[in-house]
């Protein structure tokens, strides 16, 4: 397997795992705000800004998860590694895990299906 990073990064001077990681936080920062204003814009009389303030959202979630994806491509041995020694302490928080897993799910499902009380 080829090193992209050793072959391409040094090549042009960057650093990939930086740039992956500062892409993932300023479209981080975009999806924030796109998405609030988004929810409060979701007028009919707002159609243009509805479609602007979308393209806005889904770039910058684009750019989220390919940089994620990314992140974690480069990064994978230390997220193993990390993940391995690591396991017996998640391990103990087995009754909290599965706790917070399922209160967030069970929230965001809740709010979600809002829209089908009728």
């Amino acid at each position: 397997m080829v090193n992209f990073e050793n072959n391409i990064g040094r090549r042009i001077g960057i650093s990939i795992r930086a740039l992956a990681s500062l892409i993932m936080v300023f479209a981080g920062i975009w999806l924030v705000p796109s998405g609030i204003v988004l929810h409060f814009a979701s007028h009919d009389g707002l159609t243009l800004w509805n479609h602007i303030l979308m393209s806005i959202h889904n770039t910058a979630s684009l750019l989220f998860v390919s940089s994620a994806i990314v992140h974690v491509l480069l990064n994978r041995k230390a997220l193993t590694n990390h993940w391995r020694t690591r396991t017996g302490e998640y391990i103990r928080f087995k009754r909290e895990l599965f706790i917070a897993a399922l209160g967030v799910s069970g929230f965001i499902l809740f709010v979600a299906f809002h829209t089908l009380h009728i």
